[in-house]
């Protein structure tokens, strides 16, 4: 799920998540029913999930967040906690969680954040 966003928000969230075998389709599944109460969380700018050209089974979700209050509403939400039980206890065989502030962000078409050598470069 993505929304159309003029920047991507101020914090980044990295999942990176291997289902122990025979729970990949548990997981994705959990994953697909909070969709819903993710886009209600005010703050949330998008989420993408990715899977993995290198370590076979292992997944990436990357959302973004104004803020991190907003990150911090998703994390405490009653229904993604029951998901994180479930994950913790029976769902994954390892994860991750990275969060980090996003210091700039930039488009083909917005480069207004770009570093200036990178604008000079492209303007010739």
């Amino acid at each position: 799920m993505t929304r159309n966003r003029q920047s991507t928000g101020s914090i980044a969230v990295l999942f990176e998540v291997t289902p122990k075998p025979g729970c990949t389709e548990r997981y994705l599944e959990i994953a697909s029913q909070l969709k819903q109460d993710l886009a209600c969380i005010p703050g949330f700018s998008g989420v993408e999930r990715f899977s993995s050209l290198t370590t076979q089974g292992k997944y990436l979700s990357l959302s973004f967040w104004d803020s991190e209050k907003a990150a911090s509403c998703w994390r405490n939400h009653v229904l993604h906690r029951a998901a994180q039980l479930e994950g913790r206890t029976a769902l994954f065989a390892d994860y991750k969680i990275t969060v980090a502030v996003v210091q700039r962000a930039y488009t083909a078409e917005n480069r207004t954040q770009a570093p200036a050598d990178s604008s000079d470069f492209f303007q010739s």
